[in-house]
């Protein structure tokens, strides 16, 4: 199979895929509950450790080939956090 490199934007959730002693290392974006796309450990990629469990729209660039999924991040929206500033809001 041939590596498809794309554009894109993903729904997920950010789980841990590498420990460093009791440490996170690495994260997935799990997509549809089944699709694990690994994060590039760049920037961005590395700002995602410290949301482990929360849900996020990734928007970057996503490289496939038959043996994983990478997703480089270039911005990330977290679609779980709800602000309740102003009356309007509820």
């Amino acid at each position: 199979m041939a590596t498809d490199v794309y554009e894109d934007s993903l729904f997920g959730q950010i789980l841990p895929l590498d420990w460093d002693d009791e440490t996170v290392s690495g994260v997935v974006l799990l997509v549809d509950g089944e699709e694990e796309f690994i994060v590039e450990p760049d920037e961005n990629g590395e700002s995602l450790i410290e949301y482990i469990d929360r849900w996020v729209t990734a928007e970057g660039v996503v490289v496939e080939d038959e043996d994983q999924l990478r997703i480089k991040v270039r911005s990330y929206t977290l679609e779980d956090e709800i602000d309740y500033d102003t009356d309007e809001d509820w």
